[in-house]
């Protein structure tokens, strides 16, 4: 559902800044940040309220707006793949004002006897904060109708309130999917700084800090550098964390975000670095959402580096139809830049242990000369896949890991109603068939879902461009059934890190599916059956009502999954976990092992 609102009445703060709590300690994952970037309300630990329908008592003054302090220790930090994986890593964090002389410290020891300074880069930025109270609630004003239910507008323009409240009310199905209400925003400038350290030396581990002598130093992080070609190594593939600033105070979706990466991390115990595929957050302008997921994972984010892609979420404006974001993604997230392309995010690829990833960006949308028809990835980030991978092959990379969010292959409806997705979706799979990409990580359509080995075939034959390969598989020692060198690819969605599910409605018959998603109404019972031939294995792990009449969930579920990989040799395997319990009622959160598989390739 999407909410009508106007556009929202600006504050121009240019002395006045953000203070919020940075200091994340593991057993308050599910409290309050800090008033001025969350918390106030009920917290997640309380029950929910049962009431379906939300009718807040206005009241005719609008709350006192708090006022905006300052806060100086470095926050929002992530360690992040950026260039050469052996010798270097990427950093990035926030303060309110100008650091004096930012720096990193990189020390092999951890006690910074032996410390690298690198210099930091300050970046002068604008963050838009939604307006609070006192207490750290949202305010919102509820906005009134004319007798055709349309929003109303006064003379200039702005929204015509009928009263004001704040989310300390909040509760019900609609507040949970989106019908919040009109906010308005404050801009605060604030700066983000990148930095980047080099000459480190392969296959260690590192400790490091972030700030400014003169001002504030942050806590101790850590990460690892990458080995030598073949050595065995593992990452962490999760997606879609998206946590919604209404639902803050409600119930936060950050801190689910932030457990099941704590889970991941503690499943894998060696895990050498953590993907993300995309929507980091679910409205790239509002900052309390990159706040609020960035602290509630800072104990995660400190012990390990990140490789994100950038997801359509993460360049989203507060306004429905609104220009959107494009630049929000890389102020904060220090990742290669290539082309000097930043539209929603970046495109880039890196080697580890000599497997080759090429990290996409969907969000490559925009009309323009490159992009007449405004696919999801132009013709630029086109032709770059195909000399960026080649130019691997011929260095001797034997692996090729493809990762992006908008999904070529999933159980729910984004991968084939998506247009930008529809408009370059031939093309695309005719290239990673060509290129010999062994897996495909992708996001965007919350549910679980693998491919069988996949092969392309042109659109004329079949509408979904991929055939099932026929692959002869084996059981390792390990219990793992194997496929034996396939040519195909394997597409991979790990469902969601946050609360937002989709439904698997291609299981559900074409009634169902035209009911829920009217644009796939061309889909016949064959096609579906066909389409669903494709998958190895998926499904939605939450159950509820709402899946009855939409493809989408309420933002409630308390299923998030992870996926774990691990490359040994001429051996991939890939395990996909479930984390489910209640953090808002107090329940133990449990991890199951629910799909694994492996990838073996002879040795040539």
């Amino acid at each position: 559902m999407v909410f009508k609102q106007f556009p929202d009445k600006r504050v121009l703060v240019m002395s006045v800044v953000i203070s919020f709590v940075v200091a994340l300690i593991a057993s308050t994952l599910i409290g309050p940040i800090a008033h001025a970037s969350g918390g106030g309300g009920s917290s997640p630990g309380s029950d929910p309220v049962a009431e379906e329908t939300f009718n807040p008592v206005l009241t005719d003054e609008k709350p006192a707006v708090a006022e905006i302090g300052v806060n100086n220790m470095p926050n929002r930090i992530i360690t992040t793949i950026n260039g050469d994986t052996t010798s270097e890593m990427g950093f990035n964090w926030y303060t309110t004002e100008l650091a004096d002389s930012p720096m990193i410290w990189v020390s092999e020891s951890g006690n910074f006897d032996d410390a690298m300074a690198f210099e930091a880069e300050a970046t002068e930025v604008t963050s838009s904060y939604g307006e609070r109270d006192q207490h750290g609630n949202y305010i919102f004003g509820e906005v009134a109708e004319d007798e055709e239910g349309e929003p109303m507008e006064d003379e200039n323009g702005d929204p015509v309130i009928n009263g004001y409240y704040t989310d300390a009310q909040a509760h019900g199905d609609d507040w949970m999917s989106g019908d919040y209400g009109h906010i308005e925003l404050i801009d605060v400038t604030e700066y983000s700084y990148k930095a980047k350290a080099v000459d480190l030396e392969p296959n260690k581990t590192y400790y490091y800090k972030v700030g400014s002598e003169a001002d504030h130093v942050s806590e101790v992080g850590q990460f690892k550098t990458s080995g030598e070609a073949g050595e065995a190594f593992s990452f962490i593939h999760y997606t879609d964390t998206q946590n919604a600033f209404w639902n803050e105070n409600v119930r936060n979706e950050a801190a689910f975000g932030a457990d099941t990466l704590a889970h991941a991390l503690a499943t894998a115990e060696d895990a050498d670095f953590v993907m993300h595929t995309g929507d980091v957050v679910e409205i790239a302008e509002i900052e309390d959402e990159w706040i609020d997921l960035y602290e509630r994972s800072r104990s995660s984010f400190m012990q390990t580096a990140m490789a994100v892609a950038p997801g359509n979420h993460d360049e989203y404006a507060l306004n429905y139809g609104d220009d959107p974001f494009v630049e929000k993604f890389n102020e904060h997230v220090n990742v290669p830049v290539t082309n000097d392309a930043i539209s929603g995010g970046s495109y880039y690829s890196y080697d580890y242990n000599g497997v080759h990833f090429v990290t996409l960006n969907t969000n490559d949308n925009k009309e323009s000369d490159d992009n007449p028809e405004g696919k999801a990835i132009g013709q630029a980030q086109m032709d770059w896949i195909r000399e960026d991978v080649e130019q691997a092959r011929e260095a001797g990379a034997e692996w090729i890991v493809l990762n992006y969010h908008k999904p070529l292959y999933s159980k729910s409806y984004h991968s084939l109603q998506d247009e930008d997705v529809q408009l370059v979706r031939e093309e695309l799979t005719a290239l990673i068939d060509e290129l010999d990409i062994d897996v495909a990580l992708q996001g965007h359509d919350h549910v679980i879902s693998r491919t069988h080995s996949l092969t392309h075939i042109p659109t004329e034959e079949n509408f979904s461009n991929g055939a099932v390969e026929e692959v002869s598989t084996f059981y390792g020692e390990n219990g793992v059934e194997y496929l034996d060198n396939p040519e195909g690819t394997t597409y991979i969605l790990p469902n969601t890190g946050g609360t937002k599910e989709y439904d698997n409605v291609f299981e559900k018959g074409v009634d169902h599916l035209h009911e829920v998603r009217p644009n796939l109404d061309w889909m016949t019972q064959g096609d579906i059956d066909y389409y669903n031939s494709l998958f190895a294995f998926g499904y939605q792990p939450q159950e509820t009502d709402a899946f009855e009449d939409s493809h989408s969930n309420n933002r409630d579920s308390s299923y998030q999954n992870f996926a774990v990989y691990e490359f040994v040799g001429n051996e991939m395997v890939v395990r996909m976990y479930q984390v489910s319990g209640d953090l808002h009622l107090g329940e133990e959160r449990t991890v199951e092992l629910i799909d694994e598989f492996g990838i073996y390739k002879s040795a040539e």
